[in-house]
């Protein structure tokens, strides 16, 4: 048996372990038994760090006559384990207690009754996550936005009196061990190439350049909104609103999974036979953040493609205004990642893996580039349609591109100012580490980046407490980045994204197949043929909102034009769609008739 065979097969019993024992624990299966997720991922951690194999891996890649499938698979390994491979004992022994402290930090956070004071009765409400940020964006009673907020605030002093500052603690003596200045620099050059100061380099242009859009805004904001002030619970109403109750009906939950379907098989995007689980609306204990995993990353064996199996989640509360759209959103964004790593065609799993060293930046944009969609008015005319068939007004349509557009500096805000406030975090010593200067560390990012704190306080964001999203979340910013670059390029090129399926082709060509063989400033610059940089990104937020809605309508124009036909969905995948234990509908006699059963299922819950 070959190396690369032999690590292949190794690292796959104890991924595929550790990712079914995830899902059963943060999808709060019956079946999950406490602790299991921690001893699984402690077992693949343990071969992760194991620094004999670098020495192993290099001796053989040293040996002449090696095939380039062997010498492709053990190049990829050599990069994992390079960026995973741990020397000090003492960092090892760090690396055993995080994964436990993490587990118990999680189970708390499920344990937590969340939720809000309801304003007219004073009693609590339980609420998930999901819920919370629906309510302040979406409510018309502004006591009841306040409540939803006040429940997320409610929650970082939990979380701080329950575990997390032992975490960030735990997390920079690792850091250091490693040698680096603390565990920010060492999540970021890990998981991204380069250093935090680097990244903080890039972001503080991006924030310089966005401050005065974003300030100018929310004055236009409380103009429009009379008797309503920019703060933290009315600001994302002020925002969307109205909007959300009136693109509403084009948006039914229940042709969410069907839209998704079309929009992606008419756009030529192949799964290439993986097998997919996807678990959509909310509940009590489970986990309140959409991801997508990948339980079996695909790789080439020699001989053959084996294909991946991936599940994803989303948290839609049936019957709750915008709940729809929060579905075809998280189907566009998770169905995007699915897609990405499906499509990993190369020798060895740890090309396709969605950890180091795959960048979290280069993987958010194949996700975000998909819900950008969302916001494109020919895709907008094209699916959005209500119960009746009918399409969204060319009006409405309008109005959704200039309100993107309208807040877009804010949104890029909305999502740096996480960074901003772990770097605060993780830049203060353990003396410093304390519940009352951790708040006020956020609260001044916070106020730095809106005038005001945040809408959705920083410590409720999931990603802060899970050790493999735990530093990264400047991820998403760079993936916006790269989002409209990419967008742009394909936009010269076609004319069109919508339906085009050159540009699914393309992506799975160019963007996918190659999996972490490059980092995501070379596949930008392969693709596009420039330097990754901001530069599309300013360009849209200084371009004018009358550009903007022309360039939405001309598109609308074009696809009205066209006369599609509807052909049988087909994205070369089967598909569970489960509720916790639960199968509720499968793709085995087709795509349609799954998507019949599960909306026949979630209409029974309203």
């Amino acid at each position: 048996m070959s190396l690369n065979t032999k690590l292949n097969n190794e690292y796959l019993k104890l991924h595929t372990a550790k990712e079914e024992s995830f899902w059963a624990a943060y999808m709060n299966h019956s079946s999950y038994e406490q602790g299991d997720f921690e001893k699984k991922e402690t077992a693949l951690k343990a071969f992760m760090s194991d620094l004999s194999r670098l020495k192993e891996i290099r001796t053989e890649l040293d040996k002449e006559g090696l095939s380039r499938w062997e010498k492709t698979g053990l190049e990829g390994w050599l990069r994992f384990f390079q960026c995973h491979a741990i020397e000090d004992p003492e960092a090892l022994a760090i690396q055993k207690r995080l994964i436990e402290m993490e587990g118990d930090m999680g189970r708390k956070r499920r344990n937590y009754p969340l939720g809000y004071t309801d304003p007219s009765t004073g009693e609590h409400k339980e609420a998930g996550m999901g819920k919370l940020l629906l309510l302040v964006g979406s409510d018309p009673d502004e006591a009841v936005r306040k409540a939803a907020w006040q429940g997320m605030r409610d929650l970082e002093i939990y979380l701080l009196e329950n575990g997390y500052i032992d975490l960030v603690k735990e997390r920079n003596k690792l850091a250091e061990k490693l040698g680096f200045e603390d565990y920010y620099d060492y999540s970021c050059q890990v998981n991204e190439g380069f250093s935090r100061d680097q990244l903080f380099s890039i972001l503080d242009v991006l924030k310089d350049d966005t401050s005065e859009a974003c300030f100018a805004s929310f004055k236009k904001a409380e103009k429009d909104n009379s008797g309503l002030k920019a703060n933290p619970w009315n600001i994302r109403y002020m925002a969307s609103g109205d909007l959300t109750e009136r693109q509403d009906p084009y948006f039914s939950f229940d042709q969410a999974l069907l839209r998704w379907g079309r929009s992606f098989s008419a756009m030529g995007i192949d799964y290439k036979g993986a097998r997919i689980q996807i678990d959509l609306v909310a509940r009590k204990g489970k986990y309140e953040n959409g991801f997508m995993h990948g339980p079996f990353p695909p790789y080439n064996d020699g001989s053959r493609f084996l294909p991946a199996r991936l599940n994803f989640t989303a948290n839609a509360v049936p019957g709750q205004t915008g709940g729809g759209w929060k579905a075809i959103k998280t189907l566009l964004h998770e169905g995007g990642h699915a897609a990405h790593f499906s499509n990993i065609d190369m020798p060895a799993p740890c090309y396709s893996q969605e950890f180091a060293p795959t960048s979290g930046g280069f993987a958010e944009i194949q996700s975000m580039l998909m819900d950008s969609l969302l916001f494109d008015g020919d895709w907008l005319w094209k699916y959005a349609e209500n119960s009746d068939g009918g399409k969204m007004p060319d009006e409405l349509i309008s109005e959704i591109v200039h309100n993107k557009y309208r807040f877009l500096a804010f949104d890029l805000r909305y999502l740096t100012v996480v960074a901003y406030g772990e770097k605060r975090i993780y830049g203060l010593s353990d003396d410093e580490l304390t519940a009352d200067r951790i708040l006020k560390e956020l609260r001044e990012a916070e106020n730095e980046f809106f005038g005001f704190d945040s809408p959705r306080p920083t410590l409720a964001v999931p990603h802060l407490l899970t050790g493999e999203a735990a530093a990264t979340y400047h991820a998403y910013v760079l993936a916006i980045m790269g989002v409209y670059q990419t967008k742009r390029y394909f936009i010269n090129k076609y004319g069109y994204i919508t339906d085009n399926r050159e540009v699914g082709q393309e992506m799975a060509e160019r963007y996918w197949k190659p999996g972490n063989s490059k980092t995501m400033l070379q596949y930008i610059k392969d693709l596009t043929g420039e330097n990754f940089s901001a530069d599309a990104t300013v360009e849209l937020v200084n371009t004018s909102l009358d550009d903007h809605k022309k360039a939405a309508m001309d598109s609308v124009e074009r696809i009205k034009s066209i006369e599609s036909e509807r052909t049988p969905i087909d994205l070369n995948c089967s598909i569970k769609m489960v509720h916790g234990d639960e199968v509720i509908a499968d793709s085995e006699e087709g795509f349609e008739k799954m998507c019949e059963k599960y909306g026949d299922w979630y209409r029974s819950l309203s």
